[in-house]
């Protein structure tokens, strides 16, 4: 019942948008200062601005596509089987974005200007709902993510977190069994800023249904600035 629980929590988080993911490391302790993505912690420990907010990850990505400081370039790939490859590109500035996106059915332009308001929610909704929001809730403060350094990716300084669901507590593993199947699982790495942005990550998720169907799943997402 437990497990029920808290699979619906997990959901329903996901659900009500990018309202997710604290990438927290494994036995990590919950410290009063903030860290910064150049700090040099132990590995497990997690900024506690990321442990704070659960929303914080995928909901960053989604507010600079919204609101822009400066000019960055956004790619997100995903692949499910059966279904193939889809690409989201765009080219953001805070006036204006132009992109493209490109599936099974063919390319279909993405272009706003931000004194359309309507035009402009459209495209960042183009853009930023596709993000595997369920996926990342899965493994959020969960043994599978584990903090391993700092990094500078894509002009930023970053904290990498590697993703592993096959390492995980018996607890979580109950979780993600329940989720996925017996043999499913959650693999792959993040480079998250200080304040809880993805400026990249690659992530692997493979599902084992009850009818014996394998459904695997890729992502690829990337900040860029120009």
């Amino acid at each position: 019942m437990i497990h029920v629980l808290r699979i619906a929590r997990v959901f329903a988080a996901a659900a009500s948008g990018l309202l997710i993911v604290a990438l927290a490391g494994c036995n990590s302790a919950h410290h009063g200062s903030q860290a910064t993505a150049t700090d040099a912690p132990s590995k497990g420990a997690a900024p506690s601005s990321m442990r704070d907010d659960p929303r914080i990850i995928l909901q960053c990505a989604a507010d600079r596509i919204q609101n822009p400081s400066a000019p960055f370039h956004w790619s997100f790939k995903k692949n499910v089987s059966d279904f193939g490859d889809s690409t989201w590109e765009a080219d953001i500035t805070p006036d204006s974005i132009t992109g493209i996106l490109a599936d099974s059915s063919g390319s279909r332009p993405i272009h706003a200007i931000r004194s359309d308001t309507t035009g402009w929610s459209t495209a960042v909704l183009m853009l930023a709902g596709p993000l595997p929001a369920s996926t990342f809730a899965l493994v959020t403060n969960s043994s599978a993510t584990e903090r391993a350094g700092a990094e500078k990716v894509n002009g930023e300084d970053t904290v990498k977190y590697s993703i592993d669901t096959t390492c995980d507590s018996a607890a979580d593993a109950s979780l993600i069994k329940n989720v996925l199947g017996p043999h499913g699982f959650v693999k792959g790495s993040a480079w998250v800023t200080a304040e809880g942005c993805p400026v990249k990550f690659l992530i692997d998720v493979e599902q084992h249904t009850k009818s014996g169907t394998v459904v695997r799943e890729h992502y690829e997402e990337a900040m860029v600035k120009k």
